[in-house]
């Protein structure tokens, strides 16, 4: 056979089939390499798309929370000025700082179900008198929120007027978590 022996030939036939088995790796095509970075450049967009939210949500969700988060203090009459030249108060601030009595407060007040009930310096107050949603003048009160000023009366007591110095709303604190709209 060829001039080699059979014995030979089937001792290394052996030989090889006893090795392990080394893995050739088939050569990627061009198109497969592309696509793999392209997924790879998608990937690093959108962890920078994520990195970017993270950053905007961290400054805008201390705003949303109860409590406001730092709401601006409205201009006083005396000294009307633009909102950004003016000292930033907290909520929280209201109830504890004896000077924020009768100082006014940028507030929205929520009237899509008449005035019952608003959160202002961390904890609610309901109108006194209530105004059911029929007997608001749409003309008058923005719906489903009025922008005005709340201004801390006493400890127990505040009062809200619209900015363009529409009708005067007076709220009593209470405990009592206001109802859903009806």
């Amino acid at each position: 056979m060829n001039g080699f022996p059979e014995e030979e030939l089937r001792s290394a036939l052996h030989a090889l089939a006893d090795r392990p088995a080394v893995p050739v790796a088939a050569p990627t095509p061009h198109g497969a390499v592309r696509a793999a970075a392209r997924i790879r450049r998608r990937r690093r967009a959108a962890a920078a798309g994520l990195v970017a939210a993270a950053a905007v949500l961290a400054v805008l969700v201390p705003q949303w929370l109860p409590g406001g988060g730092g709401r601006m203090p409205a201009p006083p009459a005396a000294t009307a000025g633009p909102p950004s030249v003016m000292p930033e108060a907290t909520e929280s601030a209201v109830l504890t700082d004896p000077d924020a009595l009768g100082v006014p407060y940028a507030h929205d007040l929520y009237v899509h179900c008449g005035i019952r009930f608003t959160k202002f310096a961390g904890r609610w107050w309901r109108a006194d008198p209530e105004v059911p949603d029929q007997e608001l003048d749409a003309a008058v009160w923005d719906d489903p929120y009025t922008a005005g000023t709340m201004t801390l009366v006493s400890a127990v007591e505040a009062r809200f007027v619209r900015h363009d110095s529409g009708p005067t709303v007076t709220f009593r604190a209470t405990e009592e978590e206001p109802p859903l709209c009806r």
